[in-house]
């Protein structure tokens, strides 16, 4: 199912990300946080500075040297590690799998419950190795830099709060839950009202938001970049329809799809310009030197030599060793030259 807002929620989240401001109430206490000025953020950075410096200082451990000690406390492990990348890369696999589904509803929503099913364990492990990053020198850090734009940027009836009566960590998590998720931006993004506010920005009729000379807001930030890419969907030569661009399931696919074409079209223009001769052959024979090369490497296939290649290196495995006409390709093409000879004959 695609998330989907009704039209007076999309009324309502436009016009608080416009206006600036993010609204609490705690304990009757009404509270109004605003983005940070130039200034503050300058304070706001030195903060994580400093709360680096003096946590390294006092023998903190880095996030890096923290998982290692998890490693060794057998709070994680590095085959944990390698499932979580299994995983994050099976999410863009499955993705890419949704928008070839694009025309199958039944196997298009099958895919689906697996991307949930698979972002489920992305988080899952997230959160166990992130379980110790408070007692970091970076978690440290963090929170510094968060109580100083708290302290800068959070007023009460017009005037800087004080922070006497409410915890800044209180005040820290309320702020944050009202963060609109990406699928929220998302959805904002690309729908009435505020496509046309955007679309109107161009010709300065319209200013989009009300900020006061202050920063942007973390949603903001994110619906400017959004609509941008929005943008650049549209004007793509190879803009999807507009069901595509409304699932962002098959949208997160397209985009993956298309710059696997990029990337592919750089590879083959990079192999074309190493020599004619090299251009013209069906096989090129590159040496990796690193596994980043051989990653490189393997990208300059095309799907039909990647799966070739799988073919060949199954039939190694499975023998030992093996000769030409050991591979598939290979007998077919032997079989297909005999054939185009026996026509030959025959013709003659």
């Amino acid at each position: 199912m695609r998330f989907c807002m009704k039209q007076h929620e999309r009324d309502y989240f436009v016009s608080r990300i416009r206006n600036g401001k993010y609204r609490i109430q705690i304990f009757k206490k009404e509270l109004e946080i605003l983005s940070p000025t130039i200034e503050d953020e300058y304070y706001i950075n030195k903060a994580y500075m400093d709360g680096m410096e003096s946590s390294l200082d006092e023998g903190f451990k880095t996030n890096e040297e923290m998982v290692s000690w998890m490693v060794e406390k057998n709070l994680w492990s590095y085959n944990e590690d390698a499932d979580l990348k299994m995983y994050q890369q099976k999410v863009k696999d499955l993705k890419i799998d949704i928008y070839n589904a694009r025309n199958s509803i039944k196997l298009r929503e099958r895919v689906r419950s697996e991307i949930r099913n698979t972002e489920f364990q992305v988080s899952k492990l997230n959160q166990k190795r992130s379980a110790y990053y408070n007692n970091t020198c970076e978690g440290i850090a963090t929170v510094e830099k968060i109580s100083e734009f708290l302290k800068r940027c959070t007023f009460c009836k017009g005037e800087l709060y004080d922070f006497e009566e409410l915890p800044v960590d209180l005040v820290s998590s309320k702020y944050y839950s009202l963060f609109l998720t990406e699928q929220q931006i998302r959805e904002l993004a690309r729908n009435e009202p505020w496509r046309t506010i955007w679309s109107l920005n161009d010709t300065n009729s319209v200013s989009l938001f009300n900020n006061g000379g202050r920063e942007l807001s973390h949603d903001q930030k994110n619906i400017m970049v959004w609509s941008k890419m929005y943008d650049n969907v549209q004007e793509s030569m190879d803009c999807p329809q507009d069901d595509i661009i409304k699932d962002d399931d098959m949208l997160d696919g397209w985009f993956l799809v298309q710059g696997k074409k990029r990337d592919e079209e750089r590879s083959k223009s990079e192999v074309d310009n190493l020599n004619p001769k090299v251009a013209a052959s069906q096989e090129v024979y590159l040496m990796a030197n690193s596994k980043e090369d051989r990653r490189r490497i393997d990208s300059l296939n095309s799907f039909e030599s990647a799966v070739i290649k799988k073919q060949r290196e199954q039939v190694i495995k499975s023998k030992g060793s093996a000769s030409q006409l050991d591979f598939p390709d290979e007998k077919l093409k032997a079989q297909r030259m005999q054939t185009e000879g026996m026509r030959n004959q025959f013709r003659r």
